[in-house]
């Protein structure tokens, strides 16, 4: 065989290559068939009469005048009966004419099994032989090559379409990372390393920056400072106390010492404080100390600022007057399907203010997350800032000496920009326009463009020598104008590894939490007939499931006086409510009494039977002051309350407001959520407003049903819903949706221990640990497999890190294959047709090419050009419509060269222009025939 396609070679035994490559021998490659239908071929409905001339299989090609031939067509096939019509062609004028003056025969058809296990498949998959063209059954000198490869021939990858080197901040001192990482960062220059600032912190402001409101306060942040020198308006004043009357009113002179704005302004126009304060110092108040004296609000025009002048990003829900995860003015409902919901169970946050328990509900009530603030992001290959028409450079993690320089702006930026470098701590960074007199200062420039969303490598730098600091495009000769510099430096430290870039990543590091419940049950007297045995089911079967396993659990009944005294009436004990029966301890995958988490619990809710009244105060003050102490003392974990009723508070203190503010200072105190779930009988708007203290929207209502039928499995239900609002197995990726699903890293690296690798699944279904996407072929998150989301939450310091591979790149490729066909004495083989089936990407192409010969070990150098297979013709079939299929005979120029013995096919494949895609051969077939030699 010539040309083996690269993805043949040396297959892993039982991949898809090794099978298809099972198929490629003596001299061909391996084919299924693809359906033949000549144009000589007829339905049953078609006129049974000679075709018309030039119609058949064997007709064309230049001939003696005078001769004639034998020749068939296949007219219909019915119930194994063929019906054929045999006749005879004459030479006239050098070409053979219709086949005509014959006679209409039927004959049993030939048997071709379906089974390719057969000795004559109907789909042969070898191509040693020839078989009979399937839809010509009547012309026994038709032959054909299918060539059909198990899964057709898929382009090689050839490297990655982003094949930069960088380094990992993971190889870096920690000291170098917080260096260039700042965070929470406020401010686009705190995210170095190829990153940006995203949802930045607000510092002391009176809200978000990212959100319209009150005019703010410059100096309340350094990003809110710079955009208060540049529009005064969006800001409010503030001036020291000291001054004899406001520096925004005319009247006698000021001291320059009251205020440092006025300081400022007699330093630059000493008239102000030596003779009068007039008009001219009050306008100097704005164009000398970027304040204003006739403040108007944060307008949109000011958040705006917060990327044009800070270069950081705001989040943004569009519609809505601000994000919903930023405080600021009311939201309209109709503006975000989450924000309609907690205007429904707040009314509040769209009639008076988004404040923070507005913001808190987009999680208990949507079940959506708030990104943590002032998070600095990488940029990702493929990735462009959308608010960047020009060019936007930024200089990657250095490895190994090499630089990579990044422009995620919308334009290409050219060829011989400057890279500055200083020695650490040289007081130059990060700044926009550092001191390039700086004598230890050392330059290289970049050799090649840079196209939008895309980094080069830049190795001609010298001096990489210990640590440096590193900047692109300093002002001066060879600057080009970008959107901002305020991201254009990298620090460099020793010779790091490199590695390719990843095109997605995700981290569990902060949303990896083990949880715990405190559970208080209610207990009173009303329970018994209220479903108190299922109840008590619903909860044994809940602390029994596997899939409770690394939930932390601690269990109170009240009223009751165990494991202290005072949890009821009159006591009305907080401390003593705040007692659990069963302490925390963490449930496992075990069964009891292997589990003693588990066998605790059970034993402890068969011990109990209701009896009692309602002290619904203590209860609750209890189970908010246990979690409240143990989330402050364990921050590196979740907790909330389960508060279960039946009731409405009959004992101690009866104020639902109160008891519900209970609720409300334990998530301020500590964001501890609240669940309320009401069993039928419980005071529905009590336990309504305690899930709304408590930042988790409505409670879950629980049905008795018809003898109390309902409420094991509709409490059951509850408690899994709070589950699974509180442990999430999600990872959100961060794309640009450039990615490459095939090449993912998933690394679980526990509190105290060494990394792993977690296997993927397929899906749910298959979990026994690892993970799985939401979509195969077009992921936004990863799925951890139940136990080993359980695993990590129960393991403090654990963390989870997703790193996926970039899209492969493509090169140009070519596939050889020689054919021979076979024909009896007396007949002369005749290549006929060639048809085609490819799938081709964007501008990709593929060239079919030939050329035949007497001698399979010597071709003519000149190749023939069959058909060049585009997006508008990827497939080219035997049934057409014209031009299809392929005339070989007259693309070879017909006699001699159509009637060579040796064919060799030369299939060229041309990625897209941006190598990120290539075609695939799905099969393709040619033909021929044995008419009788002159």
């Amino acid at each position: 065989m010539t040309g083996i396609p690269a993805q043949f070679k040396a297959a892993p035994k039982g991949s898809a290559l090794a099978r298809a490559r099972r198929f490629l021998y003596a001299g061909l490659v391996a084919a299924a068939l693809v359906p033949l239908a000549t144009a000589a071929s007829c339905s049953a409905g078609d006129d049974l009469g000679p075709p018309s001339p030039g119609t058949g299989i064997q007709n064309g090609g230049p001939c003696s005048d005078g001769a004639t031939r034998s020749c068939h067509i296949t007219l219909d096939q019915q119930n194994g009966v063929l019906t054929c019509y045999d006749g005879v062609q004459a030479c006239i004028d050098g070409t053979w004419g219709a086949c005509e003056n014959g006679s209409i025969a039927s004959r049993p058809a030939p048997s071709w099994p379906s089974d390719d296990t057969a000795d004559v498949p109907y789909h042969t998959l070898s191509l040693s032989d020839a078989v009979p063209c399937p839809n010509n059954p009547c012309d026994p000198t038709c032959q054909t090559f299918d060539e059909q490869p198990d899964g057709g021939i898929p382009p090689t990858p050839d490297g990655s379409i982003y094949d930069w080197p960088s380094g990992d901040l993971d190889d870096f001192p920690p000291g170098l990372v917080n260096k260039g990482l700042v965070e929470p960062c406020d401010h686009g220059n705190d995210c170095q390393f190829d990153h940006y600032c995203y949802d930045p912190t607000s510092g002391s402001c009176s809200h978000s920056k990212c959100s319209v409101g009150a005019p703010l306060v410059s100096g309340c942040d350094p990003c809110v400072t710079s955009i208060c020198a540049v529009d005064p308006t969006c800001c409010s004043n503030s001036f020291g106390g000291g001054c004899a009357h406001s520096p925004c009113s005319t009247g006698g002179k000021l001291s320059k010492f009251c205020d440092n704005c006025v300081q400022a302004i007699c330093n630059a126009d000493p008239y102000c404080c030596n003779t009068q304060w007039d008009s001219i110092c009050v306008n100097e108040v704005a164009s000398i100390c970027g304040k204003s004296c006739n403040p108007g609000s944060w307008t949109q025009a000011c958040v705006d600022k917060v990327y044009s002048v800070c270069n950081a990003f705001c989040q943004e829900d569009p519609g809505c007057a601000h994000d919903k995860c930023y405080e600021g003015p009311p939201l309209t409902a109709a503006c975000d399907a989450c924000v309609t919901k907690i205007c429904a169970v707040d009314p509040f946050c769209c009639a008076s203010s988004w404040d923070a328990q507005c913001v808190a509900q987009v999680d208990s009530v949507c079940s959506q997350s708030c990104d943590a603030e002032g998070t600095c992001i990488p940029w990702l290959p493929g990735q462009t800032n959308p608010n960047c028409p020009g060019v936007d450079l930024t200089a990657g993690v250095p490895c190994n000496n090499t630089i990579p320089i990044c422009n995620h702006g919308n334009t290409t930026a050219p060829a011989g920009i400057k890279i500055i470098h200083f020695p650490a701590n040289s007081q130059q960074y990060p700044k926009c326009a550092p001191d390039q007199s700086h004598p230890q200062m050392m330059t290289c420039t970049t050799s090649q463009p840079i196209p939008p969303g895309t980094c080069i490598s830049v190795t001609n730098c010298p001096g990489l020598i210990g640590n440096r600091e590193i900047m692109v495009n300093p002002p001066g000769a060879a600057h080009v104008a970008e959107c901002s510099c305020t991201n254009n430096w990298s620090l460099y430290s020793g010779s790091n590894a490199c590695s390719p870039p990843s095109c997605a990543i995700a981290s569990s590091e902060a949303s990896l939490k083990k949880v715990n419940m405190f559970v208080a049950v209610d207990k009173s007297g009303s329970m018994q007939w209220n479903g108190w045995t299922e109840a008590m089911n619903a909860l044994k079967t809940f602390f029994q499931s596997a899939d409770s396993a690394g939930l932390g659990v601690a269990l109170r009944f009240w009223p009751d006086n165990a494991p202290v005294n005072g949890c009821s009436s009159p006591s009305c004990s907080t401390n003593a409510c705040a007692s659990p029966l069963v302490p925390l301890g963490t449930l496992t995958s075990s069964a009891a009494p292997a589990d003693a988490q588990e066998q605790a619990l059970v034993t402890a809710i068969n011990g109990k039977s209701p009896n009692g009244g309602t002290p619904m105060y203590p209860a609750l003050a209890g189970a908010t002051q246990w979690a409240t102490n143990y989330q402050n003392a364990n921050p590196n974990e979740k907790t909330v309350v389960v508060f279960v009723t039946d009731g409405e508070p009959t004992e101690c203190n009866t104020n639902i407001n109160q008891i519900a503010a209970l609720a409300s200072n334990a998530f301020n105190s500590a964001g501890v959520l609240t669940y309320a779930i009401g069993i039928e009988g419980a005071d529905v708007a009590a336990v309504n407003k305690i899930a709304a203290s408590g930042q988790t929207g409505q409670a879950f209502l629980v049905q008795k049903g018809q003898n109390n039928s309902q409420v094991e499995t509709q409490l059951l239900a509850a408690l899994n819903a709070i589950k699974g609002e509180s442990v999430s197995c999600d990872l959100i990726l961060q794309s640009s949706g450039i990615l490459n699903p095939d090449d993912v890293s998933v690394i679980y690296t526990p509190g105290a221990g060494q990394p792993t690798f977690l296997p993927e699944v397929s899906g749910a279904q298959a979990c026994g640990g690892g993970w799985y996407f939401d979509d195969p072929n077009n992921p936004t998150k990863i799925t951890l497999c139940q136990s080993t989301c359980n695993a990590a939450k129960s393991d403090i310091g654990a963390k989870i890190e997703v790193s996926i591979g970039c899209p492969p790149k493509f090169e140009p490729e070519t596939i050889e294959e020689i054919y021979s066909g076979s024909c009896p004495p007396g007949t002369k083989l005749q290549w006929g047709f060639f048809a085609y089936d490819t799938s081709i990407p964007g501008d990709a192409s593929v060239i079919f090419q030939a050329q035949t010969s007497t001698n399979p070990a010597s071709f003519p150098a000149q190749l023939l050009t069959l058909a060049t297979a585009g997006t508008a013709s990827q497939v080219c079939p035997m049934v057409g419509p014209a031009p299809c299929p392929v005339n070989l005979f007259n693309k070879l120029g017909g006699i001699p060269n159509a009637q060579n013995e040796y064919l060799k096919l030369v299939i060229k494949t041309n990625p897209t222009t941006d190598k990120s895609g290539a075609p695939t051969i799905n099969n393709w077939e040619i033909t021929y025939s044995c008419p009788a030699s002159e």
